[in-house]
């Protein structure tokens, strides 16, 4: 998984002053770690989230859960496999998607590994959590796939807003489909930054989730608290969290996303001084490469354009539906500011409240 590039890089999380609540967390956790979802976990705004911890700090980690009064579970060791070649011999590796990982027993010691936890407040919830909670892992040598119905109990355990979980249901599908455009596409209103869960890799998210729309109001309620609370935490990472979250973004699918900074936003039409990539594990750094070249791109049907300050063409990206992992392009503005009003337009009727059936996802 690679960090945040770009010009929207924030700084390293241990330089900031926050609540020793947080501190105990962000000092075990620095990178790729979720302080939002711990923070909404402190305030009792989310049930239970999962997370990542090398084995040699799992022990930290509870002790800290402890005196917050949380309850931790362990499941499995992930090892993230960096070496795409090692994918080669397994079987069934076209289906891995956001997580490329062997799964090892936490008594094995694996260098590199992290052990998969869940974390939440009620030790009932967090074990029902964790028995749906497992991610597809190559297991000997195999891709091994979870049942849909765990799919949409994790959801339901991680507190997801019953449209979003409703949304995740009928579109979460690599071969057909693009969650992201999916999510784009169904806007009423104009996109709201608290409904961007694009950098959700990065921890540095208000929406730990999938929106089944980038204005949908489920999100935006819920994601307006955790923000209040964060800034009660960590006002300098809230801003810095706002900053990612609120600028146009290029969106090709979920391993595919890229921030702008200086922006200028027309149908299609980006122009920009500076670019951010969003943390996946499979970036397309080429293309990464080819925008901080550029000042300006166009989508033009099943090709983004990227041009120099001087209009020249300095690369003509070709994207692809009929694949896995579609790749749509799309533009999105999210520079809703707090002080906007949010319209209030319900996904469809009693989508405001989480319950089954859920969707997997971050957090």
């Amino acid at each position: 998984m690679i960090p945040i590039i770009g010009d929207l890089k924030p700084p390293s999380l241990l330089t900031l002053e926050m609540s020793d609540a947080l501190r105990g967390y962000v000092n075990i956790r620095p990178e790729h770690g979720q302080p939002v979802c711990f923070a909404a976990l402190l305030a009792g705004l989310k049930p239970v989230m999962d997370d990542w911890v090398s084995q040699d700090r799992l022990d930290e980690l509870v002790e800290v859960c402890r005196q917050r009064g949380l309850a931790v579970a362990a499941e499995v060791q992930f090892e993230a496999l960096s070496d795409q070649g090692r994918l080669d011999g397994v079987v069934g590796r076209e289906t891995l998607t956001t997580t490329r990982a062997v799964g090892h027993a936490l008594a094995d010691r694996v260098a590199g590994a992290s052990v998969h936890v869940f974390i939440g407040a009620d030790r009932r919830i967090v074990e029902r959590t964790r028995a749906a909670g497992w991610y597809p892992l190559i297991i000997g040598g195999r891709a091994m796939n979870k049942p849909w119905i765990d799919h949409l109990w994790f959801g339901d355990g991680l507190g997801y807003p019953r449209c979003c979980l409703d949304a995740f249901a009928r579109n979460n599908n690599w071969t057909l489909n693009n969650m992201p455009y999916q999510a784009y596409r169904s806007v009423r209103g104009e996109a709201s930054y608290l409904c961007n869960s694009l950098m959700r890799f990065s921890g540095l998210t208000w929406a730990a989730h999938l929106p089944c729309r980038y204005d949908c109001q489920a999100t935006i309620e819920a994601a307006g608290r955790v923000r209040t609370e964060m800034r009660r935490h960590c006002r300098e990472l809230a801003d810095w969290i706002d900053r990612l979250c609120a600028v146009p973004y290029l969106v090709l699918n979920e391993w595919e996303a890229f921030a702008f900074s200086g922006a200028s936003v027309s149908p299609g039409v980006i122009e920009y001084s500076g670019v951010t990539i969003a943390p996946s594990n499979r970036p397309d750094l080429d293309l990464f490469a080819a925008l901080r070249r550029g000042a300006s791109l166009r989508i033009r049907d099943d090709m983004v354009v990227i041009f120099d300050k001087g209009g020249t063409v300095v690369h003509v990206e070709h994207t692809a539906a009929d694949q896995f992992a579609p790749r749509i392009a799309c533009t999105v503005d999210f520079r809703r500011t707090p002080s906007q009003p949010v319209p209030r337009t319900p996904c469809a009727a009693g989508d405001a409240s989480p319950g089954r059936p859920g969707a997997a996802g971050t957090g």
